[in-house]
């Protein structure tokens, strides 16, 4: 337990550097180094450079047995961390990469922000996450012990298979409350052969033995190992449905625009807007670590007549670095994102910021030189996303229908009705 007075960031460095330092395995991101000065905690890595888990649908015939040989490396990923009383709790196809492009490269899981390491029967108290992967004892009140988290995490690699095999996720829905209620009710079906998906008896029993309601009736990762989908090359080789790739692809891609934009924007607030915001930031931050926690986060979006359900979306939405709670700088991107939802105005406002030269589109070089913290090949795979007319550039109609599908923002509004009721109190 770290001592009170030590800030909420310097204790996320330490656990995971902690954590990182006792992992050595091939399937886990290799730590190199970590130290710190007066300003910054620094973590280095080897340097992955293969892309992630999903990346590899789109190359060559991908089959069942293909999806079967990747989950392979992803369970002893997570065998190898449970053995070691480590619970990942963030697990994601974006957190699984490959060591290089070369399509026998060796695979890492990454990020362990929101890891745990302690005895199977310690109390893990807090939420961590991603929506999609969340499992239904994350939304009850029972008592989370490291043996609960590591059935999580187990739930989560059911999901990632689902994705593999189906093309969507087994819990879908328009909005994160919907994916919850799916996710809590924990009923879902699989794709009959006429939708043009044809899985084997294998995979199903797979996925049905991890997605179970009950923690304690999950596979772990060691029982998973053994099942005949995994061991055995039994797995069918014929290439998946055309349709199941789509899909893989279109949910991998699902637009990352509206952060990109709501980060470039935050850089350019007004001076006004940041002392209101950093005034109702310090409001809800009670215990002044100059982070807002789920509890502080709960307390803000009851102050303007929200619920717990929102606040978790509201949490999922915008913490970007998935360490459980939201700083000023996530915070502020909100108050950017919540200003593009649901207005077609500053959807406008914002292309025009991005649409430097007036042509009416926005280019990668445009792109570049507004969002100074994404990388060229980072700008190009956004600019794919979104180029529905494969031009390589974005026009109007793209990036309001870009805008407009995503769930990401909806929520983030919120931040925007905090200052008005805050000044109204």
């Amino acid at each position: 337990m770290m001592n009170k007075n030590v800030s909420a960031n310097e204790e996320l460095y330490h656990a995971e550097t902690t954590i990182l330092t006792s992992l050595r395995h091939d399937n886990v991101v290799e730590l190199r180094e970590h130290f710190q000065d007066k300003k910054h905690f620094l973590i280095l890595t080897t340097l992955y450079q293969g892309g992630e888990l999903f990346d590899r649908v789109r190359r060559g015939s991908f089959s069942e047995n293909s999806a079967s040989k990747l989950t392979a490396s992803v369970l002893k990923a997570i065998a190898y961390c449970h053995e070691n009383n480590v619970v990942h709790r963030d697990l994601k196809p974006e957190n699984f990469v490959f060591e290089t492009d070369d399509i026998e490269s060796n695979m890492r899981l990454i990020d362990f922000g929101c890891a745990k390491k302690g005895p199977e029967n310690n109390i893990i108290g807090d939420i961590a996450g991603s929506p999609y992967y969340f499992a239904p004892e994350l939304f009850s009140d029972m008592n989370r012990t490291g043996k609960t988290w590591k059935a999580s995490d187990m739930w989560s690699v059911g999901v990632i298979i689902f994705l593999f095999v189906c093309g969507y996720p087994p819990f879908n829905g328009e909005s994160q409350e919907k994916i919850f209620r799916r996710i809590r009710r924990g009923k879902f079906r699989f794709p009959k052969d006429q939708d043009g998906v044809k899985l084997s008896e294998s995979v199903k029993d797979l996925i049905k033995k991890l997605l179970v309601s009950d923690p304690d009736k999950r596979l772990t990762a060691k029982q998973a190992l053994t099942h005949p989908w995994i061991a055995s090359d039994d797995a069918p080789k014929e290439p998946m449905s055309e349709k199941v790739i789509q899909n893989i692809v279109g949910f991998q891609k699902q637009c990352k625009l509206t952060k990109a934009v709501g980060r470039a924007l935050k850089n350019h607030m007004t001076d006004d807007d940041k002392a209101n915001l950093a005034e109702v930031f310090a409001k809800f931050d009670v215990n002044k670590d100059g982070r807002l926690g789920p509890e502080e986060v709960s307390e803000m979006m009851k102050f303007i007549g929200r619920g717990e359900g929102d606040a978790e979306e509201f949490l999922a939405e915008l913490d970007d670095d998935n360490d459980g709670g939201l700083d000023i700088e996530e915070f502020q991107i909100g108050h950017a994102m919540g200003k593009l939802a649901n207005n077609e105005g500053e959807v406008k406002k914002a292309f025009e910021k991005f649409d430097t030269d007036g042509d009416g589109f926005v280019t990668h070089l445009e792109i570049e030189k507004v969002c100074d913290f994404l990388s060229p090949a980072a700008t190009a795979q956004l600019i794919s996303d979104v180029d529905a007319n494969n031009d390589g550039r974005i026009n109007f109609d793209e990036w309001l229908e870009a805008m407009s599908n995503q769930s990401v923002g909806k929520q983030a509004a919120a931040v925007n009705d905090v200052p008005d009721a805050a000044t109204a109190n």
